[in-house]
């Protein structure tokens, strides 16, 4: 062999050897980011889990408050003050009926003659 077939020899397979390195880095890194993505993939997967129990709180919240406020609105405190007005007399009246059934019977019995 003369001298130029071995410098293209050895240039060849010095190409070889840094094609190789070259793939094997390259293979090393997919592995790599491949991992990486996997565990991204993981942590997004844990995050919207968490997303979805916090909207569903925050919907029950919301629903909580709703209800709250409707039964705080001044309308609905207006018509309770208007049913409690009733009670309030229909109880006054009542008393009063009671006060006048007890005068009428004193605590005394009559004596009933006949008997």
């Amino acid at each position: 062999m003369d001298e130029s077939s071995l410098r293209i020899l050895l240039t060849l397979g010095g190409m070889i050897a840094s094609v190789a390195a070259a793939f094997a880095v390259v293979r090393q890194s997919v592995k790599t980011l491949t991992e990486t993505l996997a565990d991204v993939e993981v942590r997004l997967r844990r995050l919207d889990s968490k997303i979805d129990r916090l909207e569903t709180k925050s919907g029950t919240v919301e629903q909580r408050l709703n209800i709250l406020a409707t039964m705080s609105s001044p309308d609905a405190l207006e018509r309770r003050n208007r049913e409690l007005g009733g009670v309030l007399a229909r109880l006054l009246h009542v008393e009063r009926q009671a006060e006048k059934l007890a005068a009428l019977h004193n605590g005394k019995h009559p004596k009933i003659s006949g008997t």
